[in-house]
C-alpha cells in the first residue's frame, strides 16, 4: 500500500509541475499584454473549483482552501519571475492560426520573441495582430507556417510559392503525400522550405517529451533554421525523407488510430453496457476507453485524412488482417505454444527497441 501511496504521490507532483508550466505561460502572455500578475477574479475561480471537486469527493474545505492557496501562492510566484522574452525583430506567419496546432504555433513563436502574425479564413485569434491580405503577410514575414487542414495545404503552398517568399517556409501536415508535390517544386525554386511534423498535440506537457520530424524538400539549410525555431522546446528531432514519411506514418498515426477505432466501434456495438468500466484505473479496458476517448476527440475529418490521404493505409489494413488471422491460429491451436510464440516475440520487440 505504502508503494501505491508512493506512485500517487509521483502523480500529484507531476500534475503540480504540469499545472505551474501552464501558470508560467499565463504569466508570459500577462507579460506581454502588460497585465498584473494577481487577478482577483481568476483566484475566486480557482477557490471556487478546488472547493466543488473536493466536496464531491468528500474532502474537507478547510484541505481545499489550503491545497487551493499553496498552488496560487506558488503560480504567483512563478509568474511575477517571468519575463517578456527578448525581441529577435522577427515576424513569424502562421497561416491557419485560428486551429488548434495554429494557435499552438503562434503561442510558442510569441513566447520565442517573434511578432506573430496570424492568416486564416476563419477569422483572426484573440491577441494576435490579424491579416486577411495572405500576399502582404508573406512579403512582410521571416517565417511563414502552414498549419490548414490536408485537404488544402497544397493549393496553400502553391499560393505561398507564386509570392516567391524570401521567408523560410515550412508546413506541419500530419502526411506528406498532399503536399509533396508543390514542396519539391517550392525546393527545386530555390525556395527556404522545409516539412516539419511536431508529432504531438497541442497540449503536449513536456514539449522536452515530444518528437518532430524534418523532412528536407530540397533546401538542406532551411532544415537547419526550421530546427533551429523549435530546438529550445527540446522536443527530439527526427530527420525523414519526404520519401518514406508516410510510410513511416501508416504505423505511427494510421495503425495506432486504427486499433482505438476499431476497439471504440467494438465496444459501441456490444451487447453489453460497457461505458461506466472505463472509470477503474490500471485496467487494460480503462487504458484503451481512455485512449480511445481522447483520439475521438479530434476533429472526425482530420481522423479520416490520416487514413484516407495516406497512400499506405491500403497496406496497414492488409497486416492487420494478416495479423488477426495469426492469432486466430494460435487461439485455436491444440496447445498454446504458437500463442506464447507470438506473445514473446512482441514482447522482445518492445523490450529491445528505442522508442520514440
Amino acid at each position: 500500500m505504502r508503494e501505491e501511496i508512493a506512485d500517487v504521490d509521483r502523480e500529484i507532483v507531476g500534475l503540480v509541475a504540469k499545472r505551474l508550466h501552464l501558470a508560467a505561460q499565463v504569466g508570459v502572455e500577462k507579460n506581454l499584454l502588460q497585465k498584473p500578475v494577481r487577478d482577483e477574479e481568476a483566484e475566486d475561480l480557482v477557490h471556487t473549483r478546488f472547493l466543488s471537486e473536493c466536496a464531491a469527493r468528500d474532502i474537507r474545505a478547510t484541505f481545499a482552501e489550503g491545497l487551493a492557496g499553496l498552488l496560487i501562492d506558488e503560480s504567483v510566484r512563478r509568474q511575477d519571475a517571468v519575463r517578456a522574452p527578448a525581441s529577435r525583430h522577427q515576424r513569424s506567419l502562421v497561416v491557419g492560426g485560428a486551429g488548434q496546432m495554429g494557435r499552438w504555433l503562434c503561442r510558442y513563436f510569441r513566447s520565442r520573441g517573434f511578432e506573430v502574425v496570424v492568416n486564416d479564413p476563419a477569422g483572426p485569434v484573440e491577441g494576435f495582430p490579424f491579416e486577411p491580405d495572405l500576399r502582404r503577410a508573406v512579403h512582410e514575414a521571416d517565417v511563414v507556417a502552414v498549419s490548414v487542414p490536408m485537404s488544402v495545404s497544397a493549393d496553400v503552398l502553391r499560393a505561398i510559392a507564386e509570392m516567391k517568399p524570401k521567408a523560410l517556409v515550412f508546413d506541419i501536415a500530419s502526411l506528406k503525400a498532399p503536399v509533396e508535390e508543390p514542396l519539391r517544386s517550392m525546393g527545386r525554386a530555390g525556395l527556404r522550405v522545409a516539412s516539419v511534423h511536431p508529432m504531438f498535440g497541442p497540449n503536449l506537457w513536456p514539449l522536452s517529451s515530444g518528437n518532430i520530424t524534418f523532412s528536407d524538400c530540397g533546401n538542406a539549410v532551411a532544415v537547419l533554421e526550421a530546427k533551429e525555431l523549435f530546438r529550445p522546446s527540446g522536443a527530439s528531432f527526427v530527420d525523414v525523407s519526404l520519401d518514406h514519411h508516410d510510410e513511416f506514418m501508416s504505423f505511427l498515426l494510421g495503425l495506432s488510430h486504427l486499433c482505438l477505432l476499431t476497439f471504440a466501434r467494438c465496444v459501441a456495438h456490444s451487447p453489453f453496457d460497457l461505458a461506466g468500466l472505463k472509470r477503474p484505473a490500471g485496467t487494460t479496458f480503462s487504458r484503451l476507453s481512455i485512449a480511445a476517448a481522447g483520439l475521438l476527440a479530434d476533429p472526425p475529418a482530420l481522423l479520416r485524412d490520416i487514413q484516407a490521404l495516406n497512400p499506405h493505409t491500403p497496406a496497414i489494413h492488409r497486416r492487420i488482417r494478416d495479423v488477426l488471422e495469426d492469432w486466430r491460429k494460435a487461439t485455436s491451436a491444440a496447445d498454446g505454444s504458437e500463442f506464447l510464440r507470438l506473445t514473446e516475440e512482441a514482447r522482445a520487440y518492445f523490450a529491445g527497441g528505442t522508442p520514440l
